[in-house]
């Protein structure tokens, strides 16, 4: 028996038929394979560039918000220095001449411990 089960062997392994079969079968399996592997890089590949983009989008609008803070740091020394001219002596000096304001000669304090008010009668 042995004997026969080995040419059955031999005349199911020598068939070109069942051959091309087994060999069309496994370049099947590998073409499907390739077009596994084929999507999973493009995957990847897709990921990838989103996050490349993503990256590129935040670094364009980092670069617009430092321009914009550079710019109110600018206007906010301007507006210092307009605050400090504006409360220089000469200004506030010129100011009440132009408010026609005067100079008060002498100044009387009021004692804020003191439990009766008093009124004082200005000189003239």
């Amino acid at each position: 028996m042995s004997i026969s089960f080995k040419k059955i062997k031999t005349k199911w392994g020598s068939t070109p038929g069942i051959r091309d079969r087994k060999v069309a079968m496994s370049l099947s399996k590998l073409a499907k394979a390739h077009v596994g592997v084929l999507l999973t890089v493009l995957g990847f590949s897709l990921v990838y560039l989103v996050q490349v983009n993503a990256l590129a989008t935040k670094g364009y609008e980092i670069k617009e918000i430092q321009q914009t803070i550079t710019e109110q740091k600018k206007a906010n020394e301007r507006i210092s220095l307009d605050i400090i001219q504006a409360q220089s002596i000469q200004n506030l000096q010129k100011k009440m001449d132009d408010l026609k304001l005067v100079r008060s000669e002498k100044i009387e304090y009021i004692d804020a411990s003191a439990s009766v008010a008093t009124a004082v009668r200005p000189t003239p």
